[in-house]
């Protein structure tokens, strides 16, 4: 049995109706050599002391403790208040999760004469200390089956068939002598068509997580468990990625992000049921890792929301992951997750796609952040980057690279002696009136306003990540020098001069006056068109935004708004870091 925490232990199909509630059918099954023992031997059987044998049966099974009756009476629902509801029991180390239904049979001579099944209940074994996300992800597994037997059920009575077999195959072992070891779900399993399905979800689960078939030949059933498919190799580990990660991750999703495929397309479309959407077809056909999602959207004629949909469905089932768009700025680093071992199998299959290379010499290429394109003052033959975007997709594919992105900081430094707070409060006062009117016509007249240009889908205008706001204030003194008089460094103020010093107050109008003043120091600061950049681009020097995302939704190049930063780098600091919608991959 796996040690994994979130491994399944066992699957079971209980029913209550007419005759009484029943285990049609478990697995993995353990022959219990006190099967003879009665439930009127057991006393009450509801009570705990009497819920496991005294000593181990035959097998090592969990569900070898437990006699057959008393699951019974413990799973199946009798109430039709508790059916279509969470089945959640939790019994020593063992956890019983379920998704109980209601049958409803239409009235005829079969139904009326014979045993009627009321209520089933599709249950999954798990360890008692799974977490929530495994629970939940349990339940809707549970919750597809039982509903596909109810449909199968009403449609050509699939379920009461089923059970006739499964019932005559109990009668059967029963009537042998009790030295004949028989386990009655061994010949359940041979002879039952839905004994074998509900194996064949197990089988899935255990080996790949993924859970793709039809019951009855009829109804499609989908399944995938993340924390299966969702796992980075480390060393000999294997590292687990939870379902919230891959959701926070899916949240922070932006129209400029790509997305790669991790596997060949046809893989895919040959993976998908007959019945699946035309648009995610498209999509896929369309799909290259040098698209945004937005560029991806117009090429396969797409909404942007439905790109959105599909993309997190994608990377929910491991069949694509979040990327920014392949050019040759991005920078990449190894990933602190990435195998590094001689003996890792990836080795043998980075060799039979890139023979003659070597898989760790190209990984060491990467321990420092290395740009996509290897020297931009070395000529490099065309084929040869090409095989470098090559192999910088199949690492990113195997997850053995982090893209870093460079975030900005408005960080000015302190001044020697700020003004007392009650100082503050006295020019605040004086300039109230100034404030209301000058600064009001001058940005009408200029056309100034400090806005960022965001979509709906971004959500990057929020009070959190558009930067600091507040009142406007002006940072101007109450008495301010006459056209004529000298200034501080010597120069004659002019009405230029106090033109040039009311702009500068009106484009920082939402800075408080020591960012203000800090910024005014930098020699840029005397250029309009620099200041009104840098005003215009302050929302986003927070912290909370990368190059690329202030590039997309400013509609700036990259070499304007490096030179600015330059201009500005005494009140201006960057980092490095992934972006929060790639980092779930991340150590």
């Amino acid at each position: 049995m796996s040690g994994e925490p979130y491994s399944i232990l066992g699957v079971l199909l209980v029913t209550s109706g007419t005759r009484g509630e029943r285990l049609l059918f478990k697995y993995p099954y353990e022959y219990e050599e006190s099967k003879k023992v009665s439930s009127k031997a057991l006393g009450n059987p509801y009570a705990l002391q009497h819920l496991q044998h005294k000593s181990p049966v035959k097998g090592s099974g969990p569900l070898a403790w437990f006699f057959d009756n008393i699951l019974a009476n413990l799973l199946a629902v009798k109430s039709p208040s508790l059916c279509k509801e969470k089945f959640d029991l939790t019994i020593d180390d063992l956890r019983f999760i379920g998704y109980p239904m209601q049958l409803h049979h239409v009235a005829s001579k079969q139904s009326t004469s014979g045993h009627m099944i009321i209520t089933v209940n599709v249950v999954f074994v798990l360890k008692a200390e799974v977490s929530t996300s495994v629970n939940d992800s349990y339940l809707e597994l549970a919750k597809q089956l039982t509903v596909a037997i109810g449909h199968e059920e009403r449609r050509c009575q699939y379920l009461s068939l089923q059970a006739k077999i499964m019932m005559a195959a109990n009668d059967e072992v029963a009537a042998l002598p009790e030295d004949c070891l028989v386990s009655p779900y061994k010949l359940i399993l041979e002879r039952s068509q839905l004994a074998q399905e509900l194996k064949k979800v197990y089988d899935s689960v255990l080996a790949t997580g993924i859970v793709q078939f039809h019951m009855n030949k009829w109804v499609e059933i989908n399944f995938c468990l993340p924390h299966k498919i969702h796992t980075i190799q480390l060393g000999t580990k294997l590292l687990h990625i939870e379902p919230e990660v891959i959701h926070r991750c899916l949240a922070a999703l932006r129209p400029y992000h790509g997305m790669l495929l991790m596997v060949e397309k046809q893989t895919i479309l040959d993976s998908l049921p007959i019945d699946c959407a035309p648009t995610l077809t498209r999509l896929i056909k369309m799909a290259s890792p040098v698209k945004s999602l937005q560029t991806l959207s117009l090429d396969a004629d797409l909404n942007l929301s439905q790109v959105f949909q599909l993309v997190c469905h994608l990377v929910y089932w491991a069949k694509a992951t979040v990327i920014y768009p392949l050019c040759e700025t991005n920078v990449y680093v190894l990933s602190p997750q990435a195998n590094t071992l001689v003996n890792s199998p990836l080795v043998e299959e980075f060799t039979e796609h890139f023979p003659g290379r070597s898989l760790h010499v190209e990984m060491s290429e990467f321990s420092l952040p290395s740009y996509l394109r290897e020297n931009r003052n070395i000529p490099q033959r065309s084929d040869h980057q090409a095989q470098r975007v090559q192999l910088v997709v199949w690492m990113l594919q195997h997850r053995l690279l982090l893209q870093l992105h460079t975030y900005i900081f408005l960080v000015p430094q302190k001044p020697a002696a700020a003004p007392s707070q009650s100082d503050e409060d006295v020019v605040k006062a004086k300039v109230q009136v100034v404030e209301e009117s000058v600064l009001s016509v001058l940005m009408e007249d200029m056309g100034l306003r400090i806005t960022s240009s965001i979509s709906d889908a971004a959500s990057v205008n929020s009070d959190e990540s558009v930067g600091p706001t507040g009142s406007m204030q002006l940072n101007m003194l109450s008495k301010s020098p006459s056209v004529g008089e000298m200034a501080s460094d010597g120069t004659v103020i002019t009405e230029e001069t106090k033109a040039q010093w009311r702009l500068q107050d009106s484009l920082l109008n939402s800075l408080t006056p020591d960012v203000k003043a800090a910024i005014l120091k930098c020699p840029a600061a005397r250029n309009v068109e620099d200041l009104k950049l840098f005003a215009r681009l302050s929302p986003y020097f927070n912290g909370k935004h990368h190059l690329e995302e202030i590039m997309f939704y400013e509609n700036i190049t990259r070499s304007h708004l490096l030179t600015l930063l330059d201009k500005f780098k005494d009140v201006l600091m960057t980092c490095n870091h992934q972006d929060p919608a790639t980092e779930f991959y991340a150590g």
